[in-house]
């Protein structure tokens, strides 16, 4: 049986951290998943990444400890299916803002009699031919609220059962609320919706994650009781260290 550290984690009230995978590149996971994340999300909703890549990229993850997940696209039966039946040992669906929406979600992650998944082959029988015996236990099911309507049904999403956590998505959230997208929340109304899924997160018992911009963020998030946190993604860090290196040469400057 394929142990989900990233869900003993959760379960046991850690933060689990990870970043996103957007360059649609196997090259840059394998990076990304030798430096010890506890997690690593192919973004199969907002990246040109393609399937056979996005494949590619949970083979090079699966090498290391690091949990391979995915973004799906939308919270579309046969996406979650192809997806898990691919490698993924979690996925996070997007734009869950009901409760009905997130039940929707988990069926289609679980097989019966917990769910509808359909009992295909596929990569996911690498993690060993028990996979249908241990997968409804194994693989995570973390929903996002990343809208003021979800906020407003937080307590119920994250009471359905099979929902291991949910996902702020701050730019997505801020512009259902009229706010100019911001990762670190500057705005107090929009920390405040923040903090209201995380009062209810907390009050039901499912982890609350959330994307930040920066290594302080992530502690700052931590300290309030978010869990899976997401920093950056790959595009952001080799954009961040290439501006760093820019600025620390004397007598040149990059080109406006």
């Amino acid at each position: 049986m394929k142990i989900n550290t990233v869900k003993e984690k959760l379960a046991a009230g850690q933060p689990a951290v990870g970043t996103w995978l957007g360059l649609a590149s196997p090259i840059a996971a394998e990076h990304m998943a030798h430096l010890g994340w506890d997690w690593l999300v192919v973004d199969t909703e907002h990246s040109p990444v393609g399937f056979e890549t996005t494949v590619q990229c949970f083979q090079v993850i699966a090498t290391t400890d690091t949990i391979p997940m995915a973004r799906v696209a939308w919270n579309d039966p046969t996406l979650i299916k192809r997806l898990l039946d691919a490698g993924a040992l979690g996925l996070v669906v997007p734009m869950v803002n009901t409760r009905e929406e997130a039940e929707k979600a988990v069926a289609a992650m679980k097989y019966p009699p917990d769910g509808f998944r359909s009992l295909g082959g596929g990569r996911c029988l690498f993690y060993g031919e028990d996979y249908f015996s241990w997968a409804n236990d194994q693989v995570a099911c973390i929903v996002q609220i990343e809208h003021i309507q979800a906020v407003r049904n937080a307590e119920e999403i994250l009471s359905v059962k099979g929902v291991d956590a949910c996902f702020i998505g701050p730019n997505d959230l801020a512009g259902s609320m009229g706010i100019k997208p911001d990762l670190g929340a500057g705005d107090p109304r929009h920390e405040e919706a923040i903090q209201e899924v995380l009062r209810a997160a907390k009050k039901v018992g499912t982890p609350a994650g959330i994307h930040v911009p920066s290594a302080e963020h992530v502690s700052k998030r931590i300290a309030q009781g978010f869990q899976f946190i997401a920093l950056t993604n790959d595009a952001g860090f080799m954009k961040a260290g290439a501006k760093q290196a820019q600025a620390a040469i004397k007598g040149w400057a990059p080109r406006a």
